[in-house]
């Protein structure tokens, strides 16, 4: 496989059972990298010393997937850090649909009855679209999205939702899933957008590559 030049304050993605946890390269070495411990939200990722890691790394073009072993763990100046193997690169992901941004905005939506066939926004009645309610996303991929919501709708069923990105775009996407927070009690839902044309798809890649970069810079 190919190799990347890695920079000191690159951005790491790790994702496990569909959360995305955050850390950055803090020292490079002839034969090892140093990052952060990887984050999401108040909740760290658990490594085992000896154990193989894989990561995603966002460059200009695309998203690239690598491996390490994790060697160990140490501490420089107050920040705790894990000791990674020089990472190998498996495969540069061509298809950046896969790749989930972690990013809140506001959106609309509204879930469509069961009892009709939606394949497009044209089979979508327009009072639907003035009933569509406001809510956040909790991320965002050129596949798809997981927004919250107090309602739980079954598994295939179809939600009309709209995005700004920042010209907005207005999307139907399939319920592949739904968890409940007793915490925030709210549902997030995952969908899958349906017969996207590939240039909003286009657009939405361009959007989440360019808030990545942002997410980037504001972790140097």
């Amino acid at each position: 496989m190919d190799e990347l030049n890695f920079k000191i304050n690159q951005k790491l993605e790790i994702l496990d059972n569909n959360i995305a946890y955050k850390c950055n390269i803090q020292d490079i070495r002839d034969d090892s990298i140093l990052i952060n411990m990887p984050y999401s939200g108040i909740k760290y990722y658990s490594m085992h010393t000896g154990s193989t890691l894989e990561f995603f790394i966002c460059t200009e073009r695309d998203v690239v997937k690598c491996k390490s072993i994790v060697v160990g763990r140490t501490s420089e100046n107050n920040i705790h850090m894990a000791v990674l193997s020089k990472p190998v690169v498996i495969e540069r992901v061509q298809r950046r649909e896969y790749f989930r941004l972690p990013i809140s905005m506001e959106a609309k939506y509204i879930i469509l009855p069961e009892d009709n066939t939606y394949i497009d926004l044209q089979d979508v009645p327009s009072g639907y679209l003035k009933r569509m309610k406001k809510t956040l996303t909790v991320d965002l991929s050129g596949g798809g999205v997981k927004i919250i919501s107090k309602h739980n709708p079954k598994k295939g069923q179809k939600i009309v939702l709209s995005i700004h990105i920042p010209e907005e775009l207005t999307i139907i996407g399939t319920v592949m899933r739904t968890e409940y927070s007793q915490i925030n009690r709210h549902y997030r839902i995952a969908l899958k957008f349906e017969s996207i044309e590939e240039k909003l798809r286009d657009k939405i890649i361009r959007f989440i590559f360019s808030k990545f970069r942002e997410q980037s810079k504001l972790l140097r």
